[in-house]
């Protein structure tokens, strides 16, 4: 019997990253989570507690599943008892959204350190393929048709609007229609954080928001065109910092898929933008 070969089954060890993310959210979510959300009515008899929700919510980013019925089914399938049944699990992870934005939040203005300058830039996020731009019904009362100058073509649904440091961390975004133009986010992503730097592209260009972010000590700076006149800025430099929000955003499509959301509702794409965030802030921090 010795010399015959020995049959060893694998095992698949699933417990071992729920572990991991359990031990590294913890301490986050009693520091930046207000005790009102914590110590809720009737929190002990929820079936599914918050910390390990969001240890389930982060293992899903960092499978690459973006469906949430299918992350459940595969839940079921590896064995996991003790899970509310699927609609009310869909619910909750919806609902968890507020607690990743207040520990994403809480890491952004205690952890992170103060940057030299941010870069703003957008990108689309479409809900559905071009060919069904005047027939997609989903998010109809808040998504429309924009267009999109990198493809070169019109597409259905929102628009992401996102401030990064210069190490590549999202401190701030916004979701809008996809036909709203850039320009018209600047100040709502500079009143969730502010910097006295903040370098975008072409897009953004106009004396009259430059001259009012000036006046509140923010130094914007945009490319100029051609028939402009250029100052003693080194414009290439510039533009060669500026271009980093680019990769960031290749980044996370290749990593989370953040531009193809399946959310049916506008509070789950929202709350699968802030898992990818959170899991992107918590990559780059560590």
């Amino acid at each position: 019997m010795l010399d015959q070969l020995q049959y060893k089954q694998s095992v698949v060890r699933i417990q071992s990253p729920l572990v991991k993310w359990v031990r590294l959210l913890l301490p986050l979510y009693r520091r930046f989570v207000p005790a009102s959300i914590r110590f809720r009515k009737n929190y002990k008899l929820a079936k599914l507690s918050d910390i390990n929700l969001l240890a389930l919510l982060c293992w899903q980013v960092e499978l690459g599943i973006t469906d949430q019925r299918r992350f459940y089914r595969q839940l079921i399938s590896l064995g996991f008892s003790g899970l509310p049944e699927r609609s009310r699990f869909c619910r909750l992870s919806v609902r968890a959204g507020t607690i990743l934005k207040l520990i994403r939040n809480g890491l952004i203005k205690t952890v992170i350190p103060k940057p030299r300058y941010t870069i703003i830039d957008s990108f689309p996020m479409p809900t559905c393929h071009p060919i069904r731009n005047h027939r997609a019904k989903r998010f109809k009362s808040i998504a429309n048709i924009g267009f999109n100058a990198t493809k070169k073509q019109w597409y259905y649904g929102f628009k992401g609007s996102f401030e990064v440091t210069d190490q590549g961390v999202a401190v701030a975004y916004t979701i809008t229609p996809a036909s709203v133009h850039d320009i018209n986010m600047v100040k709502t992503l500079l009143d969730q954080y502010a910097c006295p730097h903040v370098l975008a592209d072409v897009g953004y260009l106009g004396k009259s928001l430059k001259y009012t972010l000036a006046g509140v000590g923010i130094d914007f700076w945009t490319p100029l065109r051609r028939n402009m006149l250029h100052g003693g800025v080194n414009d290439q430099l510039l533009m060669r910092d500026r271009r980093y929000i680019e990769t960031v955003f290749s980044q996370w499509g290749d990593m989370f898929g953040l531009e193809r959301n399946r959310a049916h509702s506008f509070a789950g794409f929202q709350t699968r933008i802030e898992q990818c965030l959170l899991l992107d802030t918590l990559k780059k921090i560590n």
